[in-house]
């Protein structure tokens, strides 16, 4: 237990009672239970959901109330508590709060300060710096607690930290802080997992490990933050927007652009066999002499992507959204995804930008070639090394607002398993008409919106899938 730092209960925490039982409860997780605590442990405990304070401080207001009890209990109290991860610890100079850590699982732990004066330390490269309400908060994925600042000043220890510095170093460079405080940042910014203690070579432990040098600061910041175990946040179906905004619409409301309709397939048409088209799937990046034509890729968008049921919001039940059911899944029955299409080569239909109506089953006239168009297909087209364009480009957009409104911490990472969803499906069915189908592992969001028209943050592209006619061969 650290004698330097403010302890208060971290924010969500809250004491309860069940009988005799003192019990403390922090979000979903399992309620700490305290036996028929007496004077001094109901004294520490309210201090520490009221006031907060120094553990010696603390531990002196509850042995007032019950003189008897012996010291050693009350820090043991302390110590399961910091143990279950209900403690935030203050970071308090001349009386003002500087800064707060606030665990967000119960696997944190309070790292110890190096005793050598002399060691140095470094910010980790995953280290984030962001705003949350009227505070800055410092985060870093490879812990399980965030630093809330109080004084922006602070803020500079990143900058400061980006190369090797040692506690005096570090004061020396932010004269506003006194040593000891200096200590205590540092010793927070360790516990966060944010800084590290330098070898001789001015390295930290993560410039060393093999998997953490292959990992990119945006992938290992989104995988710790869409998954639980290692962050406080909601996760899930929350709704946490159904009393502040209206939800996204079912169908993407039609634009001005006139319509083409696809024709649809014959119900009763026989394909090859399933597993036949399972084993024979395959990455094909050119296609043939042959063009694509309007009738298979009419196919190809009913078996992929039309509705084929829709239910309608019920006006009494506001958490009972507008849904529909397609060929592909989607979480919630939401399906934010939208196809649209670049049609360069295709039989029966002119080359433009086009959208699915997924409702109507046809395409809606979004513009005609130019140099964003043509940007998307080159871009495609370095993706895959084609040597020529794709007959049509299938750009996966995404309505984000349509699954942010019901889900929290999972949004983008549900939207890539929807567009992995769709790439197979596209596969299956492009397969099964003998198409030349390939999936892309890239593309430019930036250019996307501007050639559809679309707001980047609203609605803008997550998957490209190039398509063909049919291959010389495989």
């Amino acid at each position: 237990m650290n004698s330097n730092f403010h302890l208060r209960f971290c924010p969500g925490a809250r004491l309860l009672t069940e009988g005799e039982d003192w019990l403390i409860a922090r979000g979903v997780e399992s309620a700490l239970r305290h036996r028929a605590p007496g004077p001094a442990a109901r004294t520490l405990l309210q201090a520490l959901a009221e006031t907060g304070g120094l553990a010696d401080d603390l531990i002196a207001r509850a042995q007032a109330a019950e003189p008897d009890v012996a010291g050693a209990i009350l820090y043991y109290l302390l110590n399961r508590l910091e143990q279950r991860g209900r403690l935030s610890y203050g970071l308090v100079q001349d009386g003002q709060r500087l800064a707060t850590l606030e665990p967000m699982t119960p696997a944190f732990r309070l790292a110890p300060l190096e005793a050598d004066s002399a060691a140095s330390y470094r910010l980790s490269r995953f280290a984030t710096l962001r705003r949350d309400g009227d505070r800055t908060l410092i985060e870093c994925p490879l812990g399980h607690a965030r630093l809330r600042l109080h004084d922006g000043r602070l803020a500079a220890v990143l900058g400061v930290l980006a190369s090797p510095r040692t506690v005096t170093t570090l004061a020396a460079d932010l004269p506003e802080l006194t040593p000891a405080t200096a200590a205590g940042l540092i010793q927070l910014l360790m516990s966060l997992q944010a800084v590290f203690v330098c070898d001789d070579a001015g390295l930290i432990p993560e410039d060393r490990d093999p998997a953490l040098r292959q990992w990119e600061p945006h992938d290992l910041l989104f995988h710790a933050r869409s998954r639980m175990g290692r962050h406080d946040a909601p996760v899930g179906g929350t709704f946490r927007f159904v009393d502040q905004l209206p939800h996204a619409p079912a169908l993407k409301p039609p634009g001005p652009g006139r319509r083409v309709v696809l024709p649809r397939p014959d119900p009763a048409g026989v394909g090859p066999a399933f597993f036949a088209v399972v084993e024979s799937r395959r990455s094909i990046r050119q296609g043939g002499a042959q063009p694509l034509t309007l009738e298979q890729l009419g196919t190809l968008l009913w078996h992929v992507a039309r509705v084929q049921s829709h239910r309608p919001a019920n006006p009494d039940d506001p958490r009972q959204y507008a849904s529909s059911l397609r060929p592909v899944s989607g979480g919630g029955a939401m399906h934010e995804l939208e196809l649209y299409l670049t049609v360069t080569r295709c039989t029966g239909l002119e080359p433009a930008l086009y959208r699915y109506d997924p409702g109507a089953h046809d395409l809606e006239w979004i513009a005609a070639p130019g140099a964003a168009t043509q940007g998307l297909v080159n871009d495609a087209m370095r993706a895959a090394a084609m040597e020529t364009p794709p007959d049509v480009l299938i750009t996966l957009a995404a309505r984000f607002e349509r699954l942010s409104w019901k889900y929290e911490s999972i949004v983008y990472a549900l939207i890539l398993k929807h567009v992995g969803v769709m790439y197979q499906q596209l596969y299956l069915v492009a397969t099964a008409l003998g198409l030349a189908p390939c999936a892309l592992g890239a593309g430019n969001s930036e250019r996307f919106a501007a050639a559809a028209g679309t707001l980047y943050h609203e609605e803008t592209s997550v998957g490209e899938f190039a398509l063909s006619g049919p291959p010389e061969s495989f």
